[in-house]
């Protein structure tokens, strides 16, 4: 039998063996999407796993029940996924586009109004490079760089100068594209040559055009050069290719992060950091910087903002020192993969939208350990 000192360093040194193999056991996850009160992941296997609120199938496996844990979802590999308010739209290995959860607008775009609680393909002519979902609407970028619309047009969210709605796509622009960000009633896009276009409902100046006037076409927004963007509820964040943050919008819980709580309908500068990517949730925003180090900022009710607190914020503040590399904001939950490959989450989690496997809310980030 070992005693005293030796027998306290090899507790510790067996301790440090189990906490290497766990974290490389749990270092699957290459990219995440926090949507309304549900949640989706892509392991680096390339398999889909979902969790959280599903009342309209829009975990897309199989069910209407909630899940509080990831359950994988069919056996396709998966490069993008995207999630929103009750539905999903997502990119399989191959490039091509499919859709789940309620589709009472034609949000998914296959055809018909019908939600599914599996993921349906839509064709398979054409393939895709990138997809966004708004509340109602859905936008994609094919291979060739054309962008296409599909859902609710109400407020010319689609952008094909019409407010008829379209349950299948229809090409907006002979453009070529390079990045797309659908709102609530809204949308954004990015043309290769870094302008920035914007078209849709624009009462709290979310279209960033100085002005409030809605539009059904794509407008220039502003002479920058852009690399990336994100829209929330009715505002959006923005980066620039020298790397410096953007916001314009609604901001009465300060989601804009420029130190105020009042809207701005034209983009406005966000200190002085250099930015890798930000993501917009619905009134809370998170980001990680140059350095890796994870930032938030917003409404923080439930602990979405991951700080420890629930004291809104509306100027960014660090969260830890740990370095990541991806972020995503839903309703009032935040996800987010580590370096390491890890996944963690904090916020809401009255549906198991955090899929720890219970329901317990945090306001720290929490491992969801959980791969393949």
């Amino acid at each position: 039998m070992i005693h005293g000192k030796s027998s306290s360093l090899l507790l510790l040194l067996l301790l440090c063996q189990i906490n290497t193999i766990q974290g490389q056991i749990n270092a699957c996850w290459k990219t995440v999407s926090a949507a309304n009160y549900s949640s989706f992941g892509i392991q680096k296997d390339e398999t889909l796993w979902g969790w959280g609120q599903n009342k309209k199938g829009q975990l897309g496996d199989g069910t209407d029940t909630n899940q509080s844990f990831p359950v994988q979802v069919g056996k396709d590999k998966w490069k993008l996924v995207f999630a929103s308010y009750n539905h999903s739209i997502g990119l399989n290995k191959n490039g091509l586009l499919a859709g789940w959860g309620i589709n009472e607008n034609g949000q998914l775009g296959n055809g018909t109004n019908k939600e599914k609680d599996i993921p349906g393909f839509i064709g398979s002519k054409f393939k895709w490079k990138s997809v966004s979902a708004g509340e109602n609407h859905s936008l994609g970028i094919r291979e060739d760089g054309t962008l296409w619309a599909w859902g609710t047009n109400e407020d010319g969210q689609l952008g094909d100068g019409t407010n008829i709605s379209s349950n299948k796509p229809v090409q907006i622009s002979k453009d070529k594209w390079k990045f797309i960000s659908a709102g609530f009633d809204y949308s954004l896009g990015i043309q290769e040559d870094g302008s920035l276009w914007a078209w849709g409902n624009n009462e709290d100046g979310q279209l960033g055009t100085d002005s409030f006037e809605s539009t059904f076409i794509p407008v220039h927004v502003g002479f920058s050069k852009w690399k990336y963007i994100s829209s929330g509820f009715d505002y959006n964040l923005g980066i620039q290719e020298d790397g410096t943050l953007w916001a314009w919008g609604y901001n009465e819980f300060g989601q804009l992060g420029d130190g105020s709580n009042v809207n701005k309908n034209f983009p406005v500068r966000i200190g002085n950091m250099r930015w890798l990517m930000v993501d917009a949730g619905e009134y809370h925003a998170m980001g990680i910087r140059e350095n890796g180090t994870l930032w938030a900022w917003g409404k923080n009710e439930n602990g979405q903002l991951g700080d420890g607190t629930h004291r809104n914020r509306n100027r960014p503040i660090q969260v830890d020192n740990s370095r990541w590399k991806f972020v995503s904001s839903g309703f009032e939950h935040s996800l987010g993969i580590k370096q390491d490959g890890s996944l963690w989450g904090w916020g809401y989690n009255d549906s198991g939208e955090l899929g720890l496997g219970v329901d317990f809310s945090r306001n720290i980030p929490t491992q969801i350990s959980v791969c393949n």
